[in-house]
Formats: structure tokens, C-alpha cells, sequence
């Protein structure tokens, strides 16, 4: 709680030093109440206090918002409805009113089968739903409050950023996130009991908790653990993609990171690097080049700078590019890693669609409607009001990459593109 004693408010008359150093401290001192007041997740200033915003803001929360009382119609099930969804161009219908169905299938659906997820460097479960559904379980490491210092890409998966990060890539409309929702497990009742062997042999008791270290690159026993609050645990839970839209064998994103702080990547050496990606399988055709412009700008919204690999749909030429994985997402509101919209500020093109989009969701508007969508999701709250703001701060620094496109690649006329898709 913020005192109401401002530190203004002092009796001494001192030199001018002293008095620019307390009115640093007030101004710092109001920076973080501001941040502090859930009221103020939507950014004052002269803009985004018209009507014409709020109105907007009205319009795409009862837009995206997720009809959590949903029901299902006795011919079709929730995993059917997301196939029936799915095209080369898209993974979900972002504002379907029938989302809700599904994700409370997720959220609900009994457990009856489970292993370890052995797969990648992270602790996750495979955990398969009554009808047959795979899904990915990632489990709470962090609270949705704890900072993330150092690299870009530092610490563990957070369960929360994949929950976030769902819902932003509906609202800015992209499509190309696999459904997520919060879920709360029984490690007793839920999971032990459905679990294949090799999970099994991981679980153990600590302080009167149940815990598992599962299998994975970067898990060593129980040292790397998570336990439950006695036998409960809340982590994501990811909608396995049907077999119809299978995935190809991923490829190096061209704009990966080295993960040695000495070695730059390529890249970050050549900033004529978009013109080699260019002339290279698979970007040298509509619309892989823009695909990846538009997820790294989505990556930098929430943050990831971990999209180290690229994965599409195995037979269709036009697919999108899956953004599967973003549990290094939110992790520092407060910092924002440029380095992520390479491709947009390399290779000064953007999709027009995308553009316009974007357009709408200006001067506060994206923060307060992603905080008016995520306030009712199960494990709510999902992000701070830091992040929120930070949201918002890092559209404004799109933004500003494209206007210095404009001005140094020939205008909007060359920098946007109609390639046909969105």
C-alpha cells in the first residue's frame, strides 16, 4: 500500500541539489502508484480518454471475452469444434462464441492418461482428456509477480505467459497460438493414478507436499522439481494440434539467437541480413516472410525472445507459422527487448492487414482490453498491471520501427503489403 505522506511534503529548505533530488523521488514515487492502482492499467492521456476509445474498448472486450457458461450441442465435441475451426491460415476462431466450450472441456475434462513430457529443455506433462485430446501441461514454477532479470530469454517456463499469451494473439487477431487455458491438478487423484511409469518413478513427497521432477533436458531430480499446495498444482494446459494439420520438421528461425552472451548471431552482425533471408527457401515466396514479421512483433509484445525454431502445417504451402511455445514470455515488464522486431525493422515490410489491426488497439487500448479478457479466466490474476502497461508501451515502440520504415523505405506505399492473407 502506498503511504499518503508524500515525500513533497519536507520542512527543510535546502540547497537546489537537495530539492532536485526529492523531486526525483516523488516523481518515482508516483510512477510506481501508478502502476500499483489496478484503475490506471489503461493509460490516461488525451487520447485514449474519449468516447470513441472506451467505446472501442466496450466493443472488442465483449468481442474476445470467453463465455465461460458455454455449452456444447450433443453432435459435436469440444476436440471436433477446433478442427472444424482450423484452416492453413488459422488455428481457432479468435472471437468464436463457442471458444468457451472448449476451454472449459480443457479445463474440466477428466484425465486419463499421463506422462512425463520429455521432449524440449522444460518440465511439462503430457496429459491425455477422456475423447482421446493430447495436451501439454505446464506446470507453476513462478509467480505471475516474480521479475525475470538477465538474459532475454532467462529462467524457467512461466504457466501464466502461455495463458497470456493466448489471448493477446486473439485480440491483435493472429491466430496462430494452439488453444491454452489455466487448470488446476490433483497430483494424487488426477495424476498419479493415470500416470505412465516413467513419470511415475519422478513423483516424491516434500514437507507434506506431492512433487514430480518428470523428464527433460534441464530436469535433474528433485533439486528441479515443483510441488504441489499438499496435492494440488495449477499450471497451462495446451490443446494438442489434431493429426489432419500435422506439423513439417521445424526450421532454424533465421533471426535465432546464439545463446552465448560472446557470440552475436548473424543477424545482430549484418544489418542487411533480410536480404540473404529473402533470397532463401521458404522466404523468398508469399507469405512466409510476412508470417514471420508478424509473429515477432507478436513476440515482442509479450516479450519472448526465445523463438529459436519455425513450425508449419506439413502440406499446405501457404501455412501460417505456428507460434507454439511461449512460456518465456512476461517475464519483465519493465524492460523491452528490441532486438526481437529484427525482422520488422530489417526488412522494413509489414503484411497491410496486420497493420490496420494494430491500428485499433493504440493509446491504451490493447492493455485494458487483454485485462478485461484475462480478469475472468480460472487462475485470474494472470498478469500484473505492469505488464499491462508494458503492453501497451511496446506497441507504441512498433509503431515507432514502422514510421522510421516509412521514412527510410520509400513510404507506406512500399513498407505495407497486400500479399492476400491475414
Amino acid at each position: 500500500m502506498v503511504n499518503n505522506v508524500s515525500p513533497c511534503f519536507s520542512k527543510r529548505k535546502n540547497t537546489v541539489y537537495m530539492v532536485a533530488v526529492i523531486g526525483t523521488i516523488c516523481l518515482l514515487t508516483a510512477q510506481i502508484y501508478k502502476l500499483e492502482r489496478p484503475d490506471l492499467v489503461q493509460q490516461k492521456n488525451n487520447h485514449s480518454d474519449t468516447s470513441t476509445t472506451h467505446f472501442l474498448i466496450a466493443n472488442l472486450t465483449a468481442k474476445f471475452s470467453i463465455d465461460w457458461q458455454c455449452k456444447l450441442e450433443d453432435d459435436i465435441t469440444a476436440w471436433q469444434l477446433v478442427e472444424s475451426w482450423m484452416t492453413s491460415r488459422q488455428i481457432t476462431d479468435s472471437s468464436n462464441i463457442k471458444l468457451g466450450c472448449v476451454l472449459k472441456a480443457m479445463q474440466n475434462g477428466k484425465i486419463t492418461h499421463t506422462d512425463a513430457g520429455v521432449k524440449g529443455t522444460q518440465l511439462k506433462l503430457s496429459v491425455t482428456l477422456e475423447g482421446t485430446q493430447m495436451t501439454v501441461f505446464k506446470p507453476k514454477v513462478y509467480n505471475s509477480d516474480f521479475i525475470m532479470v538477465g538474459t532475454p530469454y532467462a529462467g524457467k517456463d512461466r504457466h501464466y505467459a502461455e495463458i497470456a499469451a493466448f489471448h493477446l494473439n486473439r485480440i491483435i487477431e493472429l491466430n496462430k497460438v494452439p488453444l491454452v487455458v489455466g487448470r488446476k491438478v490433483d497430483l494424487e487423484s488426477e495424476i498419479r493414478t493415470t500416470a505412465h511409469q516413467n513419470l511415475l518413478k519422478t513423483f516424491y513427497y516434500k514437507n507434506g507436499n506431492t512433487c514430480f521432477y518428470g523428464k527433460c533436458h534441464y530436469c535433474r531430480g528433485p533439486k528441479t522439481g515443483v510441488c504441489g499446495n499438499n496435492a494440488i498444482l495449477e499450471g497451462s494446459l495446451t490443446l494438442w494440434l489434431p493429426d489432419s494439420y500435422s506439423l513439417s520438421q521445424p526450421l532454424p528461425h533465421p533471426w535465432r539467437r546464439t545463446y552465448r552472451e560472446t557470440k552475436p548471431a548473424v543477424w545482430e552482425r549484418d544489418q542487411e541480413h533480410c536480404k540473404t533471408v529473402k533470397g532463401t527457401r521458404p522466404y523468398e515466396m508469399p507469405p512466409r516472410l510476412l508470417d514471420l514479421i508478424d509473429i515477432s512483433i507478436f513476440d515482442f509484445l509479450i516479450s519472448n525472445a526465445d523463438r529459436h525454431h519455425i513450425e508449419t502445417f506439413e502440406y499446405s504451402r501457404d501455412s501460417i507459422v505456428v507460434a507454439l511455445d511461449n512460456g518465456k514470455s512476461f517475464g519483465n515488464p519493465y524492460v523491452d527487448e528490441e532486438s526481437i522486431l529484427a525482422p520488422l525493422y530489417q526488412c522494413c515490410v509489414l503484411r497491410e492487414a496486420t497493420y490496420n489491426r494494430l491500428s485499433k488497439l493504440k493509446n491504451g487500448v490493447l492493455g485494458q482490453v487483454l485485462f478485461n479478457v484475462l480478469k475472468n479466466e480460472p487462475l485470474a490474476p494472470i498478469l500484473t498491471p505492469q505488464h499491462y502497461v508494458a503492453v501497451d508501451r511496446r506497441l507504441t515502440v512498433i509503431f515507432n520501427k514502422i514510421d522510421y520504415c516509412f521514412t527510410h523505405s520509400g513510404g507506406k506505399q512500399t513498407v505495407l503489403i497486400d500479399d492476400g492473407y491475414t
